[in-house]
């Protein structure tokens, strides 16, 4: 563009200087009798004409050439601008489309495709997903069963999973999945949890291509275990890689969602949806069918169904927001998935990291205060940064246990309002939401745990040491 402002400038002289020469009989030139010709003509900063003669006087005719633009807006009303070369970029590039060619000064340089946050364009939304399949694994199980009415016998479950963690030099990964993915009531292990497990990449399923992996730990109250596979050759030359995770508090209803799993037992799939909730508690079934469990969970109308479980639920990104555990079943109910969220998700993994891997312990150990808290008072809030609807609950304490950590300290009618951890960790979070009292499990014993609270129109705040005392296996 350059180039062409140059010879734009060029051709306007020109064309003034043929003007000057064409209206040589009007009183453009000095009437001094003294002037002999023109020996020189330029155009200054301002777009003025000056003139030079031979006997040294100079002349200024007035503007004859509009300024330059600044950032390519100004050249309008016929003056021209530059073109489009100091432009900003075209508006609509900020949503990855092309902005319109830096023309006469007016607009800016073509958008360039922006992939990253807001929107994206089809081809890059399709690379983010398409990519997540190298996150995702299939999980098969063998179990050993003994029943009262027959003999030994081999049963097999099929699910999905999610790599944690993955160290392709080592030829090592950690897997997260679902419990209800490893565990079988009838098996014969003590735990319950399959002695037999393999993990399949994408792209390779036959048994030659099947990974051994061994149970770290998990949670039927949580539905989520963890898996670690160590010295694989086929990690070290795989395509593998860690899942990219986004905290689930980020998350806003109605964005896109992806679910990708084993359904059927099929292979490898995907499908998309949207988020329709971003937090409820599910009461279902645990594993073992009897155990009764309450579980938070997001709502997606993404299709999920059997072989699904332990796989992931990724935004449009192509990052981790929930591990995919459970549907809704009935003849007159479409679409209604359920995902464990990412904040939950990590969490359970990192205490069972914490305290099972490499010892005897395979489950989580999770500190209590000895509250009971209910939601009063909810509201929404429209965001005109974000351009979603927040949520906000009172959490409430409606009751204390007896000899409890938070006994003689917290009281019903308090209004949680903090929750600060410091230790082990370094965790502050305002409790807008009820569910945000779970990062009480990232506490660990010797930790301290600062609670503030409303209470009568004011804040209290109270801090309690974590002690194995207060802390349950879960």
């Amino acid at each position: 563009m350059r180039k062409n402002n140059i010879l734009k400038i060029g051709t306007i002289v020109a064309f003034v200087l043929i003007t000057i020469f064409i209206l040589s009989s009007c009183s453009l030139f000095p009437t001094d009798s003294t002037a002999k010709y023109i020996t020189k003509t330029s155009i200054n900063q301002n777009g003025e004409l000056i003139v030079e003669y031979s006997n040294g006087l100079t002349q200024n005719l007035g503007v004859v050439v509009g300024k330059d633009g600044v950032n390519g807006i100004n050249g309008v009303d016929g003056k021209d601008g530059k073109d489009g070369v100091d432009g900003k970029d075209g508006k609509d590039g900020m949503d990855g489309k092309d902005g319109k060619d830096g023309m006469d000064g007016k607009d800016g340089k073509d958008g360039e495709t922006i992939i990253q946050g807001g929107s994206s364009s089809t081809s890059s939304l399709s690379s983010f997903v398409a990519s997540c399949v190298q996150s995702t694994v299939i999980v098969q199980c063998g179990f050993d069963s003994k029943l009262t009415f027959a003999n030994e016998i081999d049963t097999y479950s099929a699910g999905s999973g999610v790599f944690y963690s993955v160290n392709k030099e080592a030829g090592s990964a950690f897997i997260i999945t679902n419990y209800h993915v490893v565990y079988n009531k009838n098996s014969s292990t003590a735990n319950g949890i399959s002695d037999d497990i393999e993990i399949f990449l994408y792209g390779h399923l036959s048994e030659e291509q099947a990974i051994k992996a061994k149970y770290v730990g998990g949670s039927m109250q949580y539905d989520l275990a963890l898996l670690q596979v160590t010295d694989s050759e086929i990690i070290k030359n795989s395509e593998a890689k860690s899942a990219q995770i986004r905290s689930s508090d980020e998350l806003h209803v109605g964005e896109t969602v992806f679910a990708i799993g084993n359904p059927k037992s099929d292979g490898f799939s995907i499908s998309s949806g949207i988020l329709s909730v971003d937090s409820e508690t599910l009461e279902m079934t645990g594993a073992d069918d009897k155990t009764k469990i309450n579980i938070r969970v997001m709502r997606t109308d993404a299709a999920i169904n059997a072989g699904n479980s332990g796989g992931g639920l990724f935004d449009e990104n192509g990052k981790l927001i929930g591990i995919v555990n459970a549907k809704y079943v009935d003849s007159t109910i479409d679409n209604i998935g359920y995902s464990i969220p990412s904040k939950t998700v990590v969490a359970v993994i990192e205490n069972i990291m914490y305290y099972c891997l490499n010892t005897d312990v395979e489950c989580v150990r999770r500190p209590m205060l000895g509250i009971t808290v209910q939601i009063k008072n909810p509201y929404s809030q429209y965001n005109k940064e974000t351009g979603y609807v927040d949520l906000y609950e009172n959490s409430t304490v409606v009751s204390v246990t007896e000899g409890s950590l938070a006994d003689g300290a917290l009281l019903a009618d308090d209004i949680l309002r903090k929750i600060e951890i410091s230790g082990s960790t370094s965790i502050s979070v305002d409790v807008t939401r009820q569910y945000m009292i779970e990062e009480l499990i990232n506490a660990r014993a010797g930790d301290t745990v600062k609670v503030t609270v409303e209470r009568n129109g004011g804040l209290v705040e109270f801090t309690f040491v974590i002690t194995e005392d207060c802390i349950i296996n879960s």
